[in-house]
């Protein structure tokens, strides 16, 4: 089960960006876990680490109160992250800036390459923003559904900066 643990957060810190956008070295560099107590449930497939959990790899990170690992047979299926609020983070490439996400839940599907961020969920890169209460991220596709395109119920809030003249 420590074996699937590992392969899991690996996986979950590649999905935040596309592998072809992430830093090189970021797939690299060991997965670090950091957390104030972890329980392993081999009865329902469950691995949960609670108080300050802080996951990275490389540039990635993540942070949040409580993460929950659910596995399907042997294969991680499901991570879900919260906290007040739960946050991520990756550098997409060296001369690109930070893109963030936060929510009072961030639920990672495995399968589908899906983030779900709801509770105040906000995705930004650079300082272009997607504000609502809740945001589909397909990173495989590089598609945004926020507010009711992703079955939430309230209206979206973006920030596009202009970008500099060359």
């Amino acid at each position: 089960m420590l074996h699937n643990n590992r392969y899991l957060l690996l996986a979950l810190l590649l999905a935040f960006a596309q592998p072809t956008l992430a830093l090189p070295s970021d797939k690299d560099a060991p997965v670090e876990i950091e957390a104030d107590s972890a329980d392993i449930d081999g009865a329902s497939n469950t691995t949960t680490y609670r108080g300050k959990v802080r996951i990275s790899q490389g540039s990635m990170e993540l942070s949040a109160d409580t993460v929950v690992i659910k596995f399907k047979g042997r294969k991680p299926d499901t991570l879900t992250a919260t906290g007040n609020p739960a946050r991520f983070r990756q550098k997409p490439g060296k001369d690109k800036g930070w893109v963030t996400g936060q929510g009072k839940t961030i639920v990672y599907r495995i399968n589908s390459e899906e983030l779900v961020l709801t509770g105040n969920a906000i995705l930004t890169q650079n300082e272009d923003s997607f504000r609502s209460d809740r945001i589909v991220y397909d990173r495989v596709k590089a598609r945004l559904k926020a507010g009711a395109a992703a079955q939430g119920s309230e209206r979206v809030k973006v920030i596009i900066h202009p970008q500099d003249a060359p």
